[in-house]
């Protein structure tokens, strides 16, 4: 009796091996086939978008890099200046404008004039979004997302 208990036991076992299979085969194989965009989401919300181009954990082209808001109570004038760009982007209150990536994993150094003064002057790595916000007081509030 206890010898018809151990095949069966050993048979369960055989069958159950063969549809378990191996995880780590099967994730290898999908990894290296899957082309079709995969979509992330960062702490705030933000959906990153990766392909098998553009690589984890790196924001793609058509992502947002920057994105500037002025307050519609702000009377001042606003630039910012993308050096990865030829021209300087002009903000009136009320407007918001976003600076995306032309290439995967695009960096910039970007600086952010407030009534002709540098309010921000970073670069926006690859991995970042940044939001700039600037206040109806002309101070400028920095809300920076890392993937």
């Amino acid at each position: 009796m206890q010898r018809r208990r151990v095949l069966a036991s050993l048979g369960s076992l055989a069958l159950l091996s063969g549809c378990l299979g191996n995880p780590s085969i099967s994730s290898s194989e999908t990894t290296e086939t899957t082309t079709a965009p995969d979509s992330e989401t960062t702490e705030s919300g933000q959906t990153a978008t990766t392909t098998d181009e553009c690589g984890w954990p790196q924001f793609c082209e058509g992502s947002k890099m920057v994105e500037v808001t002025v307050s519609g109570g702000f009377s001042g004038k606003v630039v910012l200046k993308p050096a990865c760009r030829e021209g300087d982007i002009e903000l009136s209150p009320g407007e918001t404008k976003t600076l995306t990536r032309q290439v995967d994993a695009e960096t910039c150094d970007v600086t952010l004039l407030v009534d002709g003064e540098v309010a921000y002057d970073e670069r926006i790595q690859d991995y970042e979004y940044v939001t700039l916000r600037v206040g109806s007081n002309g101070e400028v509030t920095v809300e920076g997302v890392e993937l």
